[in-house]
C-alpha cells in the first residue's frame, strides 16, 4: 500500500501536535519549556533521503519497542515520520509520530514506541515526503505474569567478506520468533578471511577492510547493513544485540588490547593507526548508532542487562569484553597455562558479576537464558590443556564462583547461549567447566553465520572431520554434541515442561543460496541438566 500523502500526514500530525501543545499550555502555565519547543520547530522535516540500510526493531517490552533506521542523503539533523500499525497494509495505524535523524549519530533514528498491547504483532515504517522505508515487523513482549511459550533465535560471527548471509535469509523466514539475539561479532574490524570475490570488503582508509576511526567504523556498518539478507532478518524479527571482540578489535580485553598484541599492532597483527582506547571509543559509538537499542545516559557504554519474556524466560545479556583483565599466558592457543585459575583475575567485573548473581537468584522466570559471548563449557585440546584462554577457560575462578552460586542458591533451568567459536556444541556446564562436580547449567553454542572454522581453514576429508569431532567428545565428555563443519544459527523454544534447541545450517556461504536444513535438535526437561539429542 502506498505511503499516505505528505499533506495527509502533516495535517494529522499538526492536529495531534497542536492539541498536545494546547494541553501543555493550559496545564503547565509558566513551566512550559518555550526554548525546547523553539528548538524543535527549527529542526526541519526531511523531504528527501533514502532508507538504504533497512529497518530494525529491538528490545521489545510488553507495551513497546525501539525502532531503528538510517536515512542516507541528509546534510543536517532532520525529523522523519514513522507509523506503527496492526496490519502490514497500514489500515489500522495505532501510532503516528516523528523522530530525529541526528547528524552526530550518522543520521540513524532510534524511536522509542510505547502504549502498545503485550504479545501482539505490529508493523512499522519510516518515510519522508519523497520516499519510504521497507516495512518491518515486531512482536511486543508477553505481559510479566505470562506463561505462554516463547521462541528465541540466536546467532553470531557474521563476517561480510567470508561469505553470503544465506543464514540470515533462512532466519528471516523462521516463524513465531519473539526475538533474535546477536551474541557478538556483528561486524569484523578487519579482513580475516578470503571469501567470494563479490564479498570483498574495501572499507578503511587503506581499502583493506581495517577500520579504526569513527568514519571507518561507520562505513563498515553501512556495508554490512546494505546486505539484503541481513535487512530481511532485521525487518522480520526484533533484534537484541551485544558485542564480542570484533566490534572493536581481535580479543580486546577491557582497557587494553589482547595480551598477544605486539607494540604498535592490534590483536590481529594489523598496524595500529590510533591509540587503542580511541579506537574502542569509536567502535562503541558506532555500535550504539547502528543497533536498535537505547543508550543508558548514566552509563552510556553499558550493554549488559535483562530482557524479560513474561514469566517463561529471562534473558540476561552479558558483557565479557569491557571489564575483563587481559588473557593469561599471552593469549596463546592450546598451550598449558597455569594462570587460568588465578582468583584475582576478572572477567565480568565486580558490578556486573554482582548484578548477574543477584538477578539469577531473584528471577521468577522458568528459564534463565544467558546471552553469553564466550563458552562457559571447558574446551580442551588435550586432557588438562585448554584450547582457548580468551573464553571462560581463561577465567576459571570466576566461572567456578558463578556456577557454585547457581548451585548454592538452587537456581534452576540456567541455559547459556553462546557464539564466538564458529562451531556447534551442546553440553553441560559445571563449576570446573568439565565433568566432575554436579552440573549447574546447560549450554548451546551456535556455529558462525559465515566466519571460517575448521572446515574452511584445513582441507580435510569428512572422515578426518568425524575423527576431530570424536576426539573432541572424548577429551571433553561434558559435551553432548559437536559439529565443526556447518554454518548457521540456533532457535530455542521454551514452555513450562522443556526447552528445545534446534540448530539450523545452510548449504553454502560461497554463493547466494537460500537452501537450509535442520542440523540437530536437543531437549532439556525443566529441572534437569540432561541434554538429550532428539
Amino acid at each position: 500500500m502506498p505511503s499516505p500523502t505528505p499533506t495527509a500526514f502533516t495535517r494529522r500530525h499538526a492536529l495531534k501536535t497542536g492539541a498536545t501543545a494546547g494541553a501543555a499550555l493550559t496545564l503547565s502555565g509558566p513551566l512550559l519549556n518555550h526554548a525546547a519547543i523553539a528548538r524543535g520547530t527549527r529542526v526541519p522535516i526531511a523531504t528527501a533521503g533514502s532508507f538504504e540500510h533497512g529497518v530494525a526493531s529491538g528490545f521489545p517490552r510488553p507495551k513497546g519497542a525501539v525502532l531503528w533506521t538510517r536515512l542516507t542523503g541528509l546534510d543536517r539533523t532532520s525529523r522523519v515520520n514513522f507509523e506503527v500499525a496492526r496490519d502490514a497494509d497500514f489500515r489500522r495505524i495505532v501510532r503516528s509520530d516523528r523522530a530525529h535523524a541526528f547528524a552526530k549519530r550518522d543520521f540513524t533514528i532510534h524511536a522509542e514506541v510505547g502504549g502498545l498491547k503485550p504479545a501482539t504483532e505490529y508493523h512499522y515504517r519510516f518515510f519522508t515526503k519523497e520516499g519510504e522505508s521497507t516495512v518491518g515487523r515486531f512482536r511486543t513482549a508477553p505481559p510479566p505474569d505470562s506463561m505462554q511459550p516463547v521462541r528465541v533465535g540466536f546467532y553470531s560471527c557474521q563476517s561480510y567478506e567470508a561469505g553470503f548471509f544465506n543464514a540470515h535469509a533462512a532466519l528471516a523466514e523462521e516463524p513465531d520468533l519473539d526475538l533474535v539475539v546477536c551474541l557478538g561479532d556483528y561486524i569484523y574490524e578487519q579482513n580475516f578471511y578470503d571469501g567470494p570475490e563479490e564479498r570483498r570488503d574495501t572499507t578503511g582508509s587503506n581499502g583493506d577492510g581495517d577500520v579504526q576511526t569513527l568514519g571507518e567504523y561507520r562505513d563498515k556498518y553501512r556495508l554490512y547493513q546494505a546486505d539484503p539478507d541481513l535487512q530481511a532478518m532485521q525487518a522480520a524479527h526484533p533484534l537484541v544485540s551485544i558485542w564480542d571482540d570484533h566490534e572493536v578489535e581481535e580479543n580486546n580485553a577491557g582497557q587494553r588490547p589482547s595480551s598477544k598484541a605486539d607494540e604498535g599492532e592490534d590483536g590481529g597483527g594489523t598496524p595500529r593507526r590510533i591509540p587503542y582506547l580511541e579506537r574502542r571509543r569509536n567502535a562503541y559509538h558506532t555500535f550504539f548508532e547502528a543497533m536498535p537499542r537505547k543508550r543508558i545516559k548514566r552509563d552510556p557504554d553499558r550493554i549488559y542487562g535483562r530482557a524479560r519474556l513474561g514469566r517463561m524466560a529471562d534473558l540476561f545479556l552479558l558483557d565479557t569484553r569491557q571489564y575483563r583483565d587481559q588473557q593469561p599466558c599471552g593469549d596463546q592457543i592450546a598451550v598449558p597455562c597455569p594462570d587460568t585459575d588465578d582468583p584475582s583475575r576478572v572477567l565480568l567485573g565486580a558490578e556486573q558479576k554482582g548484578w548477574l548473581k543477584q538477578s539469577l537468584e531473584r528471577s521468577p522466570a522458568t528459564w534463565k537464558l544467558l546471552g553469553n559471548q564466550i563458552m562457559l563449557m571447558g574446551f580442551d585440546s588435550a586432557p588438562g590443556v585448554t584450547l582457548n584462554v580468551d573464553g571462560w577457560d581463561g577465567y576459571a575462578a570466576e566461572r567456578r564462583e558463578l556456577m557454585e552460586h547457581v548451585l548454592e542458591k538452587d537456581v534452576a533451568n540456567v541455559v547459556s547461549l553462546v557464539g564466538d567459536v564458529h562451531t556447534f556444541f551442546a553440553g553441560q556446564v559445571t563449576p570446573s567447566g568439565r565433568l566432575g562436580p554436579p552440573p549447574a547449567a546447560v549450554e548451546f553454542v551456535g556455529g558462525s553465520m559465515t566466519s571460517f572454522g575448521v572446515n574452511d581453514t584445513f582441507n580435510l576429508t569428512p572422515q578426518q572431520f568425524a575423527l576431530i569431532a570424536d576426539r573432541g567428545l572424548l577429551t571433553n565428555p561434558h559435551w553432548t554434541y559437536a559439529n565443526f563443519v556447518e554454518k548457521g544459527y540456533g532457535v530455542v523454544s521454551m514452555n513450562a515442561e522443556e526447552i528445545v534447541c534446534e540448530y539450523k545450517a545452510v548449504a553454502t556461504t560461497a554463493e547466494r543460496n537460500r537452501e537450509s536444513f535442520s542440523l540437530a535438535k536437543f531437549r532439556v526437561a525443566a529441572g534437569s541438566h540432561e541434554v538429550e539429542q532428539l
